[in-house]
C-alpha cells in the first residue's frame, strides 16, 4: 500500500503566512485565491486560498495507513486553541489518497486519530486506488 497524505486548510481569505506562524510547520504547497494555479498563460484561476502539508509513501518506510497519519499529524501544535483561530474562517481536512497493492486490503483508524480531528474540526477524505491505477 502506497499513497498521499496531506493536511489541507483552505479559504477565501486564509493568510498564509499566519496559518505557518501558528502551527509552526512550513505548507508544502499553498495558492492564493485569485492567483493563477499554475505559470501557464491558460492555467486556471484558484477559487479559493490554500495551504497544506504533504506526506508520500516515497518520503517515509512507514506506510501503514493510521501510522502514516500519525507522522503527519505529530508535526502539528496539541493545542487545539490554535486551530480553532484558523479554522473561524478556514476549512481543514485529512486527505488520505492509497494505492493498493492487492485485492482485499483495508485499514482502520485509531480513536486517537479520529480525536484528534473531532477535537480540531478537521474533515477526512479519502481516495482509494487499485494497483493498475497510476
Amino acid at each position: 500500500m502506497g499513497g498521499l497524505i496531506s493536511l489541507i486548510i483552505r479559504g477565501d481569505d486564509l493568510d498564509l503566512e499566519n496559518v505557518t506562524r501558528l502551527l509552526l510547520v512550513v505548507p508544502t504547497s499553498t495558492r492564493v485565491k485569485g492567483q493563477p494555479l499554475s505559470k501557464r498563460p491558460e492555467a486556471p484561476i484558484a477559487k479559493f486560498s490554500s495551504w497544506a502539508v504533504k506526506l508520500t509513501s516515497q518520503e517515509t518506510d512507514e506506510w501503514d495507513v493510521s501510522e502514516a497519519i500519525r507522522l503527519l499529524i505529530n508535526c502539528f501544535p496539541t493545542k487545539p486553541g490554535v486551530w480553532r483561530q484558523i479554522l473561524a474562517t478556514a476549512d481543514a481536512r485529512l486527505s488520505v489518497g492509497l494505492r493498493l497493492e492487492t485485492a482485499n486490503q483495508g485499514f482502520s483508524l485509531p480513536s486517537d486519530i479520529l480525536q484528534f480531528a473531532a477535537d480540531r474540526n478537521i474533515d477526512f477524505d479519502f481516495d482509494i486506488y487499485d494497483r493498475t491505477m497510476a
